[in-house]
């Protein structure tokens, strides 16, 4: 009888459970959309009690492909970070999950930057604070819906959410908390706020805190007859997406670096210790494994920028139309540059600006949808390399692992541009893996999880740089850069128009 790990990953789009061998073999997986709804153009919100009904739809698919002969031994899950996600005393939960690129809290972050408090949440903290966090959502929950913060019990994370659904056990762990109120470096909660943001209620929200690879409870008779999955199955805490998408593709020592090109374009690099130094952009994450840390940029927008000029410029074309189309396009799209910064709730790395916007830059009449197209992986590339420059710790090697790893061109132009290695592990779901490989680890299939990946853990392709288009891209970079910092002014101009013509057509 063969032992089998279920790794479930609740991303922001897709909920996907996966189950795996212990030598990381993928057996299968589902999935279902995880719909965010949107009650203000601003806003981001998820149902709560609806991400777990398609979670448990997700697991029993699953449970239902493993061969009969095989037996679960363990469950590990991830998911989303940051947002707030808030339930009462009865753990039921108290309104919508607020997420990370909701844009509600805009204004508060603006304040807390003319006030410097962003500055010293990023001493305190290691993040640069924005929109999505829990600070600034449960502020604005305060001055907007007080009677909801007076129903709150405890603030969880996405994945937490879910394990307490699994097991009925309140509880989160560093990765999460280190977005929140607790300091990456000393591993310990800081319960006095910098001077301007009140928060009475917060340290009575916070949950208990478990290590990463720890049993943090089993499977109930009620999850049980939902799911599927055994009663009593161990369930490990597990750690938030982007330390779990790292640990699956095999980023799990200091010096190892990855990306996520998904709904978030994210590069973090696994450090000795958490590093809180400047610039105060990104953030800093305790890992609760061996002491290490976790450095990461994340670009508000990743592959949502190939869906977006897929339809609006290529007509709904395949993406391999669209990829053929833009490398009929030379590189540097004949000086045609985009910015991606797509969402509505605007930028948080390399830097933090809510009134940051999308856009091309140097169109004349000779450029076709080709240079378009083109310009907007190129773009992305860009990004990445934006953020890949800020980070402490610079390596010759990044694991990606995303939608976007499926992608030939990007792959070849974000080895270019950043004059790197970039190498694609082997499998589809990297976030549920991860968390495959803590509950290897967490019940005693491995000693460790360096030694866990070291057997779980393949590769499929490798794509090198070009150094002649490195050279090219160099000077592209140079010129996206100066770009962004010339465009801070009119976007807060742009912001401010948009927002009285808003108030004129309400009257």
């Amino acid at each position: 009888m063969s032992d089998i790990l279920i790794g479930i990953d609740a991303g922001t789009t897709a909920i996907k459970t996966a189950a795996f061998e212990t030598d990381g073999t993928e057996l299968v997986h589902s999935s279902r959309e995880n719909p965010v709804t949107k009650p203000n153009p601003d806003w981001a919100e998820q149902d709560m009690d609806l991400l777990w009904a398609h979670t448990t739809e997700t697991i029993k698919e699953t449970v239902r492909s493993i061969p009969e002969s095989s037996k679960i031994a363990a469950v590990a899950v991830t998911g989303q970070g940051g947002g707030c996600w808030l339930v009462d005393e009865e753990g039921s939960p108290v309104r919508n999950a607020i997420i990370w690129n909701d844009g509600r809290a805009s204004d508060i972050v603006n304040n807390w930057r003319k006030n410097n408090i962003y500055d010293d949440l990023f001493e305190r903290f290691g993040y640069g604070v924005f929109s999505g966090l829990a600070l600034p959502i449960l502020k604005w929950i305060e001055n907007n819906e007080p009677e909801t913060l007076k129903t709150a019990n405890t603030l969880l994370g996405c994945k937490d959410w879910i394990r307490y659904n699994l097991t009925g056990e309140l509880a989160s762990e560093p990765t999460e908390l280190s977005l929140i109120n607790y300091d990456p470096v000393t591993e310990e909660f800081v319960s006095k706020l910098p001077k301007g943001i009140t928060l009475p209620s917060l340290e009575d929200l916070l949950p208990s805190i478990k290590s990463p690879t720890a049993i943090a409870g089993k499977v109930t008779p009620s999850a049980a007859a939902k799911t599927e999955l055994p009663e009593g199955t161990p369930v490990v805490t597990g750690v938030v997406d982007v330390a779990a998408s790292a640990f699956g593709s095999g980023a799990l020592t200091p010096g190892d670096c990855s990306v996520v090109a998904g709904t978030t374009l994210q590069i973090q690099n696994i450090l000795q210790s958490p590093n809180k130094s400047p610039p105060p952009v990104g953030y800093t994450l305790a890992l609760g494994i061996n002491g290490m840390g976790l450095r990461a940029m994340g670009a508000m927008t990743g592959t949502p920028n190939l869906d977006w000029v897929r339809k609006t410029i290529a007509g709904g074309e395949s993406f391999e139309t669209v990829e053929s189309l833009a490398r009929s396009a030379p590189i540097g799209s004949e000086g045609v540059i985009y910015h991606p910064y797509l969402s509505t709730a605007g930028e948080k790395a390399p830097f933090v600006d809510p009134n940051a916007r999308a856009g091309f830059t140097g169109l004349n009449p000779s450029h076709d949808r080709s240079h378009l197209l083109r310009a907007v992986y190129e773009g992305l590339s860009l990004s990445l390399r934006d953020c890949s420059e800020k980070l402490p710790d610079k390596t010759n090697q990044i694991r990606l692992c995303g939608g976007g790893a499926r992608s030939t061109l990007l792959c070849e132009t974000f080895a270019d541009c950043l004059n790197t290695e970039v190498i694609i592990p082997a499998g589809i779901e990297m976030g549920a893996k991860g968390a495959a490989i803590l509950a290897a680890t967490a019940n005693g299939f491995y000693e460790n999880i360096e030694i866990a990946a070291s057997e779980m853990i393949g590769i499929d392709k490798i794509y090198r740089p070009n150094s002649g288009h490195t050279h090219q891209y160099d000077a592209l970079y140079e010129t996206y850069t100066e770009i962004t910092a010339a465009l801070e002014k009119p976007w807060q101009q742009r912001a401010s128009m948009v927002s009285n013509w808003e108030s004129l057509s309400s009257e």
